[in-house]
């Protein structure tokens, strides 16, 4: 299990990731960080809970605020 630090670095590193101009999906979030798609799902669930980023289609499409 990885520590808390660890995750906090991971979850910088998929926010700087995802563009803020275009919706992307798990999929796409995936493809471009190498992690595991349910850990990217969470990521993306919290970073839109956080207000980090807005969410569509009921949690299909994300897209970084600016």
């Amino acid at each position: 299990m990885l520590k808390h630090e660890d995750m906090t670095t991971i979850a910088a590193c998929v926010l700087e990731t995802i563009p803020q101009d275009i919706w992307v999906t798990v999929s796409d979030v995936y493809k471009l960080t190498g992690l595991a798609e349910p850990r990217c799902q969470l990521l993306l669930t919290q970073f839109s809970l956080a207000g980090l980023m807005e969410s569509r289609d009921d949690d299909t499409f994300f897209k970084r605020y600016p």
